[in-house]
């Protein structure tokens, strides 16, 4: 499928050549306008966790700073950008996407994209509502999902273990406590034993205690939680941690070992882990809060959780700003079920994938298209 290109390219602007969750939803939105014959370009700004040999869509032509800067007002500008950074937005109109985990915005964040963004894009009803019950104005958002690899839904499931073989559970997450790290922690613990044939592996970005700079919203270490859930005891079942930057192919390799994928987390604007798991049809435990709960189907999967407010646990304390805690006895018990029943789970894995098939990137990028077409109607600029 081809699209009739926009007067003007669209230059994109944020981090994307590393394996940060934000920087992996420019590549897929990139990737996904050239295969609609569009001919994005992108200025990639460094940050967290980059990587200059990180792979990029084919075809995407990248620009310096100066470039850019030069010749911004011959783009419509697309950012990704924190939004007290969005004096460095080039283009016009000015796009950003934007995520946020909570119900309410920080207000300084609403004043800043009020004032500096034509339009603000987010993943997910539940931040569109944060948004607009924050005080931004409704004409100023658009809702964009996110997606996944085509072809990931057409990938053959994996088998169930065998009697004896090793049953994995893999949770994607950085080492903060919002991803609920000590619930899940917890949970597994509860759940199982050293008798028990199975491992949780933990695909994270980086260790606090190995940082020389920590924050609030950080779990100590990963010892330290492990020590504080009982997972370094003799009795205690497997776990496996892996900081290793990877790619996006070598991420989906390392999904394709999973026999369960969690996602216990206290707020998600979307989930892109839980719906790239889903299309592979990897059964899924998340909780009943937040974004990803536009495409995770009702369920007994979906736990629990108590409210309160986030404080210190965000990544920018908000008053009223709420959490998710999630109820560890039920994800023990739902964590138990999938191990205990693991043809059963795998029934449960193909129905998720069938909930969200249709979700991939080149549909995500088409909805992105039409949202950017409609507003250079509005501005009268096309």
């Amino acid at each position: 499928m081809s699209l009739c290109p926009l007067t003007r390219p669209i230059l994109y602007q944020g981090l994307l050549k590393s394996p940060a969750s934000w920087a992996r939803v420019g590549r897929g939105y990139l990737g996904g306008l050239i295969k609609l014959g569009q001919k994005p370009q992108a200025f990639s700004s460094k940050g967290f966790k980059y990587d200059p040999g990180f792979d990029l869509p084919a075809d995407l032509k990248l620009l310096e700073l100066d470039q850019a800067k030069e010749l911004a007002k011959q783009f419509i500008g697309l950012g990704f950008l924190h939004p007290p950074h969005l004096d460095r937005l080039l283009g016009h109109p000015k796009i950003n996407l934007f995520v946020w985990e909570s119900n309410l915005v920080p207000p300084t964040w609403i004043e800043d994209l009020k004032a500096k963004c034509d339009l603000v894009i987010v993943p997910s009803s539940f931040t569109h509502k944060s948004l607009i019950d924050s005080g931004m104005p409704s004409h100023q958002v658009a809702t964009v999902t996110y997606g996944f690899d085509g072809g990931l839904e057409k990938l053959s499931q994996k088998p169930p273990p065998k009697s004896g073989e090793t049953f994995t559970f893999l949770a994607v997450l950085a080492p903060h406590y919002r991803k609920g790290v000590r619930e899940l922690l917890a949970a597994y613990r509860k759940a199982f034993s050293s008798q028990d044939s199975v491992r949780l592996l933990l695909k994270t970005t980086y260790d606090p205690g190995k940082s020389k700079r920590t924050f609030p919203f950080e779990i100590p270490s990963w010892n330290k939680a492990l020590q504080a859930a009982d997972l370094t005891s003799k009795n205690a079942p497997r776990v496996e941690i892996d900081t290793d930057t990877l790619t996006d192919n070598e991420m989906q390799a390392l999904y394709s070992k999973a026999d369960v994928y969690l996602q216990p987390s206290w707020g998600e604007s979307f989930g892109l882990g839980t719906l790239e798991a889903m299309a592979q049809a990897i059964p899924t435990i998340t909780t009943r809060w937040s974004g990803h709960l536009d495409f995770v189907p009702e369920g007994p999967d979906l736990i629990p959780v108590e409210l309160q407010e986030g404080q210190n646990y965000l990544y920018e304390p908000t008053p009223g700003a709420l959490v998710a805690i999630p109820h560890i006895d039920n994800l023990a018990e739902r964590m138990r079920w999938h191990f205990e029943h693991p043809r059963s789970s795998k029934e449960v894995g193909v129905g998720q994938r069938e909930a969200v098939k249709n979700l991939t990137w080149t549909h995500a990028s088409e909805k992105l298209f039409k949202v950017i077409e409609k507003l250079l109607e509005i501005s009268d600029v096309r």
